[in-house]
């Protein structure tokens, strides 16, 4: 009798239940909420608290809008304002960054304490229902029970039908959304989006670094072409006196069609590296707002002077470069969660240490530790290796410099001899062509010096190691 009773009770309650449960699944799903432990007295309503510890977010780089190259020359200083003012997926992380940047902590923290009080008020509403004694009405009929006990046994049947759902739903609400006060309160929530302001302007840097790789790429396609270019050239006069000669009767027909081979593979090859190169620009107009079907010219590289060289120091810039990691930043985070987990562990298993659980908890914070000095570790030793190829590029450069010139006065002494008469012009060419080619070794070891000094200087400045 008892269970037809409740559920009389229960169904005419239904409408009232629907209307007590005020929090709506949008709002369970944005608003943290309130609970309290004891079920007969309310949730304290939470008063202004002291402002939070400040915590310091630094300002995000905002590069200011530049017109977009269109037409001309894309030069590389211009490189990193073109795309921060241009690129698509940099303007949106720049979007991102400025929503962390500009966020309101203070009238967050006055949100988080209004919805703290608003569902304090409806857990003890819930908690203050009236009940009813089931065994009173035993033996009445439905119209019986409700002229007894009219309002009260709605009211009654609504906190039975509703307080075992809703007190528990409103309990969790209310642990996050304290969980989430008491984060803006301590800083910790600043702390936290300054975390990922951070990884966010690290992967700012990175993709400039990819469209830095690519202007690099592309000057040395360029070299490749001209190359290319000269290997032609020659093949073309080879093809021509092997004609000459096969007129004559010096040389065989395969010979010919052997040397006319050569020169087709090499024009084919050539045909290759431009679409490549074609298709390089092609990204580098994407990454930086010029026109896809515009036209658009890279610039020469930079180049590395003496002084820069001489200004590195290992030691100084070492520091600067850890200071500036965000990947040893982000290993300092996960050392320090690892370090918290086990002093909880130690707290709570201490007193028996020989339990699994305390066990597990030594192991695991020496892991961690050991992890984060590898972090160090590696960065510092790649650091160390890419200043040692700064130092190795450098020196190549200098001996391709020297060589070159020795191949100038080379070139100088055949054209002399060419006027004089005992120099072919084919010779005269192939001298020239010998000349280029040590033009071209030389300019190759500067892009590979301006490449790893560049490499150099993103890590000193941004903590970025690529290698």
């Amino acid at each position: 009798m008892k269970k037809r009773l409740t559920a009389l009770l229960l169904a005419a309650a239904l409408a009232f239940a629907i209307g007590v449960n005020a929090v709506s699944p949008e709002d369970a799903a944005t608003t943290p909420a309130p609970a309290q432990t004891d079920a007969a007295e309310p949730a304290d309503t939470v008063e202004t608290a002291a402002e939070p510890a400040d915590t310091a977010v630094a300002p995000a780089e905002t590069a200011q809008p530049v017109p977009a190259v269109t037409d001309g020359t894309l030069e590389f200083s211009a490189l990193r304002g073109q795309m921060l003012s241009h690129y698509y997926p940099l303007l949106a992380l720049g979007e991102n960054i400025r929503t962390l940047e500009e966020w309101d902590y203070a009238r967050t923290e006055d949100d988080l304490r209004d919805a703290l009080n608003a569902i304090a008020a409806q857990q003890w509403e819930l908690s203050v229902m009236p009940t009813i004694d089931l065994d009173s009405l035993e033996g009445l009929t439905p119209e019986e029970i409700f002229d007894q006990v009219g309002g009260s046994a709605i009211s009654a049947a609504a906190g039975l039908a509703v307080s075992p759902v809703v007190l528990p739903q409103l309990q969790t609400q209310y642990d996050a959304c304290l969980q989430a006060f008491e984060d803006v309160r301590s800083g910790k929530m600043q702390a936290d989006n300054a975390g990922v302001v951070r990884q966010l302007r690290n992967l700012q840097n990175q993709t400039v670094i990819v469209a830095e790789s690519l202007f690099i790429t592309y000057k040395g396609l360029e070299a490749q072409d001209a190359s290319l270019s000269r290997t032609v050239a020659a093949l073309e006069r080879t093809e021509r006196e092997m004609t000459l000669r096969r007129e004559l009767g010096q040389i065989s027909e395969l010979t010919l069609q052997q040397v006319r081979s050569g020169g087709a593979q090499a024009q084919s090859g050539q045909k290759t590296l431009r679409m490549n190169m074609d298709n390089l620009l092609l990204q580098l107009k994407a990454m930086t707002g010029a026109k896809l079907d515009g036209s658009l010219a890279l610039g020469a590289l930079p180049q590395v002077s003496a002084q820069q060289l001489a200004n590195m120091d290992l030691d100084a810039d070492y520091a600067k470069a850890a200071a500036a990691s965000y990947e040893l930043y982000d290993a300092k985070k996960s050392y320090d969660a690892a370090e918290t987990a086990f002093q909880e562990a130690r707290e709570k298993y201490a007193d028996d240490p020989g339990k699994n659980e305390w066990l597990q908890a030594q192991h695991t914070w020496n892991a961690a530790q050991y992890t984060y000095e590898n972090a160090k570790q590696s960065f510092e030793l790649k650091f160390r290796t890419l200043y040692a190829q700064v130092r190795d590029a450098a020196q190549t450069a200098q001996t391709k410099r020297a060589s070159l010139g020795a191949q100038e006065k080379a070139y100088a002494a055949a054209a002399l001899r060419y006027e004089q008469g005992t120099l072919s012009a084919n010779a005269l060419a192939d001298a020239k062509d010998t000349l280029a080619s040590a033009k071209a070794e030389a300019a190759s070891a500067e892009r590979d010096l301006f490449a790893q000094y560049r490499s150099y200087c993103w890590a000193v400045e941004y903590g970025i190691l690529n290698a």
